[in-house]
């Protein structure tokens, strides 16, 4: 009987019209994008699956679009290439400069419609791009719709557009590339507030990873007299997963408005967390090494960098 069942079982794996692969094939196997932060790379169990759909999504001026350059940084970094779909025609590239890309070996594209989007993206995954961003889903515009006069609105237009899409795009993933989409969020009338997403729910069904992001609190700063909002503690939440990672868990990670996410700050908070470096009150203690204040523990690492590299070492073993 069970030299039978490997018969047939070889027989229908010699069927290429079947598409059939055994279960440990390398076929199925997908590679990670670091974020190289500790609490978001723990977070997603290692950073942004390849060969698979994550959609990033949370409200105006959180830090989406930032968060996703930092994953294009790290593929640039590694020598991989990558492509970023601009359909809201937001692409700057000083500030896409200032936040670690090197725009001059990234493929752009700002189409006229959302099919000429899909399309392009579909081509660029059939090339073997290691990471395509989407920025964003909301900005998805059908011709049919883009072609109308104005107020034109036939009824959820733009959703039936995004789940008719999704299913072609995901088939050409098997390809390796990482397909990041970007979307905003709508809040509903009516007496619960709920939040809702450009395009329907759809998406987040397709997705196979689903990270929430939002502002969870401020960082001030004395400047004179008076403190100021020089940033915020931004909140990265995983609401679904398909490849591992930290379900329904979040990581806070401190994102400054004129410099992006505290890298050395979010290594700080790590090593607190796990015991590595200790606070009490407003001293800081790392070895033999005890300071006073945020600011002088980070200029301590920033003036010893093989302290700092010691740290990452042990927070990343």
């Amino acid at each position: 009987m069970k030299d039978n069942a490997e018969e047939a079982i070889q027989q229908l794996l010699k069927d290429k019209n079947l598409n059939l692969e055994l279960g440990d094939s390398d076929t199925f196997n997908y590679g990670r994008i670091p974020f190289n932060i500790p609490a978001l790379d723990q977070l997603t169990g290692g950073g942004i699956p390849k060969k698979r759909f994550t959609l990033i999504y949370g409200p105006t001026n959180v830090g989406k679009s930032y968060l996703a350059s930092q994953v294009v940084v790290n593929v640039q970094k590694d020598g991989g290439n990558a492509a970023w779909i601009d359909t809201e025609l937001s692409w700057d590239s000083k500030w896409m400069a200032k936040c670690g890309i090197d725009t001059s070996s990234i493929l752009v594209s700002q189409p006229t419609n959302g099919e000429d989007a899909l399309n392009t993206i579909r081509e660029l995954m059939n090339a073997g791009i290691d990471i395509i961003i989407l920025d964003s889903i909301a900005g998805l515009v059908p011709s049919v719709v883009q072609e109308e006069e104005f107020g034109y609105n036939p009824m959820a237009w733009q959703a039936r557009f995004v789940n008719s899409a999704l299913p072609k795009l995901l088939a050409h993933l098997g390809k390796g590339s990482a397909f990041v989409a970007i979307n905003q969020v709508r809040q509903s009338l009516g007496p619960v507030a709920l939040d809702n997403m450009p395009g329907g729910v759809a998406q987040s069904f397709f997705a196979h990873f689903l990270m929430q992001v939002r502002r969870a609190g401020w960082i001030k700063e004395k400047q004179g007299k008076t403190e100021q909002n020089v940033g915020f503690d931004m909140e990265i939440r995983l609401r679904k997963t398909k490849v591992g990672g930290e379900n329904w868990k979040s990581a806070i990670v401190p994102f400054r408005v004129d410099g992006g996410i505290d890298i050395l700050e979010s290594y700080i908070r790590e090593g607190i967390a796990q015991k590595m470096i200790t606070q009490a009150g407003a001293w800081y203690t790392y070895g033999e090494t005890k300071v006073m204040g945020l600011n002088s523990i980070k200029e301590y690492f920033t003036e010893n960098p093989d302290d700092f590299q010691n740290l990452k070492d042990e927070l990343t073993t």
